[in-house]
C-alpha cells in the first residue's frame, strides 16, 4: 500500500511538472492582454465590465484604485488623460500591461449631452406661469457610444427667471417630470432648470462657481450642472446649462421639513424683490431688521403650515442677528465654517446679488443655520457694468450688501478665520480651478461654436456686459477674461487681507 501511494505521488508530481512546462505563458498572456485592451473604452464616463478568468488572476488599477471585473465610474474634477493598468498572474508568472484612456468629468462637454423636447405648440407660446406638456428625449455619449438614455412623454416645461426671461431672446426654462427622473447621471428629481446663459458669453460662470463649491468640505450641498444642447420641436435652441432646482428633496437637499412641526427643516431665500411686490410679511415671508426672506420650505400650501413657522424663523434669525452684534454665542446658532466658505466664494467671484436675491439659507430640525446651495452667478466674475465690477475692492461685506456677512466680518475672530481659510483656498482649491478652466472650455468648444452661430452676439452689448467683455469678441477671449479676473481677484484679496484696514474691519 505504501509503495502504491508513493507511485501515485510520483505520477502526480510528474504530471504537474509536465503541465507547468506545457503552458505557453507568452501566448497565454498575449491572448488575455488583447482581450482586456479590446474591452477598455477609449473614452470613459460610465461603468464598464472587464474580463475576469477562472484559471488566471487579473487585477486592474485606475487612478490608484484597484478592482476586478467591474469598473465603477467616479467623475474626476476635470477631464483626464490617464492610464488603466492591469496585472495578469498565473503560478509564479506575472504580466503587466496598460491602456491609455480619456476619463471624462460628468459635466464635460465631451459627453455630448442633448435634450430634444417636443411640444404640442410653438415654443413661443411657453410662458412663465403655466406648464406645457412636453416629450423628452435625452441623448449622450456613454463610453464612446452614442445612445438615447431617456425617452418619455411624461414631462412639462415652462419659462423661468426674472431679468433673464424678459430681457433676452434666448429663454431659460424649468423642466418638470411627472415622477423622479435622472438625466445624465444627475440625482433623481422631478424638477430641473435649463439656464440660457445669454448674457454670459463664456456660458460657464454658473458651472465654475458650482465646481468651486464642490471643493469645499464644509458646504452642506452643491448643485450639479451639465452642458446640454437643447432642441425644441426640432429647432436648435443653443447650448444650455442643465442644473437642479434649488429645493428640498429626499435625493438632494434632504432637510425633512414637516409642516405640522415648528422646529423642523427650513429653506429660506433672501430676496429684496419683496419690496417691489404687494406682500404682507408674517406667513411665507418674514422681514428681519429690514432683510426679507421667503420661506421656501416647509411648503406654505401644506396642511399644518401656520404663522407659527414664520414666527419661529423670525425669532431664530433675530437671535442670530443679536448674537453677531453682541459678538457672543453665535456659534450656537450658525455654522460659522460653512458660512465662511460660502462667503469666500461669493466674494471671490464678486457676485452682484450677494445681498439682493438668490441667497439661500437652511436649517435642519435642532440644527444650526447654514448656507443653502450657491445659485445664480451669470452676473458675477466681472460681468455686471452697474456695479464696481473690477477685481479690486471688497464687496459683499459692506454695510449695504449682505447683512449676515457684514455682521460676521465685524467680529475679529471670524475675520481671522476667514483670512486663514481664504489662504487655504488660494493654495489648494484655486489652483485646481485654474487647471480646470482651459480643459472645461475646450470640452465645449464645438457646442459653443454652434451656440454663437445661432446667437450672434459677439461684438454686441448684452446687458449688463462691461466694455471689456463686449470687446472680448471670441469664446477664447471670454475664457481668458474669466481666468485673468479670478487670478487678479484672488491676488487682490490675498494682499488686502494682510493690511491694517482688514485687521480693523474696514472694507472701503
Amino acid at each position: 500500500m505504501k509503495k502504491f501511494m508513493l507511485v501515485m505521488i510520483i505520477i502526480g508530481f510528474t504530471s504537474l511538472m509536465m503541465s507547468c512546462e506545457e503552458i505557453d505563458y507568452p501566448s497565454l498572456f498575449q491572448t488575455i492582454s488583447e482581450e482586456i485592451e479590446t474591452s477598455v473604452p477609449e473614452i470613459v464616463n460610465n461603468n464598464f465590465d472587464l474580463p475576469s478568468y477562472t484559471n488566471v488572476e487579473v487585477i486592474y488599477e485606475l487612478n490608484g484604485i484597484s478592482f476586478e471585473g467591474l469598473y465603477e465610474y467616479v467623475s474626476p474634477f476635470y477631464d483626464l488623460e490617464t492610464t488603466l493598468n492591469y496585472q495578469i498572474k498565473k503560478n509564479d508568472q506575472i504580466y503587466e500591461g496598460s491602456v491609455d484612456i480619456r476619463l471624462l468629468a460628468d459635466d464635460s462637454g465631451e459627453n455630448n449631452y442633448e435634450l430634444h423636447l417636443s411640444l404640442p405648440e410653438s415654443v413661443e407660446n411657453v410662458t412663465r406661469e403655466t406648464y406645457m406638456q412636453a416629450s423628452v428625449v435625452a441623448k449622450r455619449n456613454r463610453n464612446g457610444v452614442e445612445e438615447t438614455e431617456l425617452d418619455t412623454t411624461e414631462a412639462q416645461i415652462r419659462g423661468r427667471g426674472n431679468s433673464t426671461w424678459f430681457s433676452y431672446p434666448k429663454k431659460p426654462f424649468r423642466l418638470r417630470f411627472d415622477k423622479n427622473t435622472s438625466i445624465f447621471g444627475m440625482r433623481e428629481a422631478k424638477n430641473y432648470v435649463l439656464l440660457a446663459e445669454y448674457a454670459d458669453k463664456s456660458l460657464m460662470r454658473n458651472t465654475i462657481v458650482h465646481k468651486l463649491s464642490s471643493l469645499s468640505d464644509v458646504l452642506p450641498y452643491t448643485l450639479e450642472t451639465r452642458f446640454v444642447e437643447l432642441y425644441i420641436n426640432t429647432t436648435y435652441m443653443g447650448l444650455y446649462v442643465l442644473t437642479e432646482q434649488v429645493e428640498v428633496h429626499k435625493n438632494k437637499l434632504d432637510i425633512n421639513p414637516v409642516a405640522g412641526v415648528t422646529d423642523t427643516g427650513y429653506l429660506l431665500e433672501l430676496d429684496m424683490r419683496f419690496f417691489d411686490q404687494s406682500i404682507e410679511p408674517g406667513y411665507d415671508w418674514i422681514v428681519v431688521n429690514g432683510i426679507p426672506y421667503e420661506i421656501k420650505d416647509p411648503d406654505v400650501d401644506d396642511v399644518g403650515f401656520t404663522s407659527v413657522h414664520a414666527d419661529y424663523m423670525f425669532n431664530y434669525l433675530k437671535a442670530v442677528d443679536e448674537a453677531l452684534l453682541a459678538k457672543s454665542e453665535y456659534e450656537t446658532l450658525i455654522d460659522v465654517d460653512a458660512f465662511i466658505d460660502y462667503f469666500i466664494i461669493q466674494e471671490l467671484v464678486k457676485n452682484v446679488d450677494v445681498g439682493y436675491s438668490s441667497v439661500f439659507y437652511m436649517k435642519e430640525a435642532g440644527g444650526l443655520l447654514k448656507p443653502g446651495p450657491l445659485w445664480d452667478f451669470d452676473f458675477a466674475i466681472g460681468n455686471a457694468d452697474y456695479i464696481d465690477y473690477g477685481p479690486e475692492n471688497f464687496y459683499g461685506m459692506k454695510e449695504y450688501k449682505n447683512r449676515l456677512f457684514k455682521l460676521m466680518m465685524d467680529i475679529p475672530e471670524i475675520r481671522e478665520q476667514y483670512r486663514i481659510r481664504f489662504h487655504q483656498y488660494y493654495l489648494d482649491q484655486l489652483p485646481k480651478l485654474y487647471e480646470m478652466l482651459p480643459i472645461l472650455s475646450a470640452s465645449i468648444d464645438e457646442q459653443v461654436a454652434r451656440n454663437f452661430d445661432k446667437w450672434q452676439i459677439f461684438d454686441e452689448y448684452v446687458w449688463p456686459n462691461p466694455q471689456e467683455l463686449v470687446e472680448a469678441n471670441t469664446f477664447a477671449l471670454q475664457v481668458i477674461y474669466i481666468d485673468n479676473y479670478l487670478k487678479d481677484r484672488a491676488e487682490w484679496l490675498l494682499t488686502a487681507m494682510d493690511q491694517d484696514d482688514y485687521e480693523e474691519g474696514i472694507f472701503e
